[in-house]
């Protein structure tokens, strides 16, 4: 069994037998791993608390060759995010990124750029409307794993330069009005929104924060990202499902 080291952040964990975790993480270095943390339930004020859900860790690890199932021996707290943790709505954003990254990343595929993006979405949602930085990270999270919607020209006839259009979530595509009849599910895609999903594809994290953007561009960016992601993954997300449970509370 080869010796790894690497920082990773916490995705799920999952109690195992009485006393140990399988825990979930993201790596920097080798994407999704999976590790046993033996004992951990029993150490809570100790080794237990580094595997709180969305904590950033350096974790020690024997890498098994024949399971997906490593052991994790060493784990050294990086980052606990703290102020994300004031607010339940933060909170409750976080564990979206965590899940909708589980959900879509496969083991050991490195992606160093997702482990930025998390721990970029964690430390700016005590400071920026959760709403925002849920569009950037599902829009970075799509670009870096290879299903970014085709926005460049009509996926139909290529018709170029359109400033707005259609989208289906079905074909992940923009839709010129003129082929927009052939696809039931494409719905009209305002100009602003349209050219908020490009300069979120294309620019820097720090950049897309400053770039302003209305509310009922935020609003209609929410319903295409939904039903983009409802029709890519195989069950709805518990996490989107409780924010908009307590969306009515947060609104008090």
């Amino acid at each position: 069994m080869a010796i790894r080291k690497t920082d990773a952040i916490v995705l799920k964990t999952m109690p195992f037998r009485s006393s140990s975790l399988i825990v979930t993480l993201f790596s920097r270095d080798y994407g999704k791993i999976r590790g046993l943390a033996k004992g951990v339930r029993l150490e809570r004020e100790t080794r237990g608390a580094l595997y709180e859900l969305c904590t950033r860790l350096e974790v020690v690890y024997y890498e098994k060759t024949r399971s997906d199932l490593h052991l994790l021996t060493e784990g050294f707290l990086e980052e606990s995010y703290e102020p994300m943790r004031t607010q339940l709505e933060s909170i409750a954003y976080a564990s979206y990124f965590c899940e909708l990254v589980d959900e879509t990343t496969e083991v050991h595929d490195a992606h160093p750029q997702l482990f930025e993006l998390l721990d970029f979405a964690f430390r700016y949602l005590s400071s920026i409307p959760a709403e925002r930085v849920a569009r950037l990270f599902e829009i970075k999270l799509l670009r870096e794993i290879g299903w970014l919607p085709y926005l460049d020209n009509c996926v139909q006839c290529s018709q170029g330069g359109l400033e707005s259009g259609y989208f289906s979530a079905r074909q992940g595509a923009l839709i010129c009005p003129k082929c927009a009849g052939g696809f039931p599910d494409a719905r009209p895609l305002q100009r602003e929104a349209l050219a908020a999903m490009r300069y979120y594809a294309g620019h820097e994290l720090e950049d897309c924060l400053r770039h302003g953007m209305g509310s009922q561009t935020e609003a209609e960016l929410k319903v295409f990202m939904g039903r983009f992601f409802a029709e890519r993954l195989l069950r709805p997300l518990k996490s989107k499902q409780f924010i908009e449970k307590i969306k009515p509370v947060m609104a008090k």
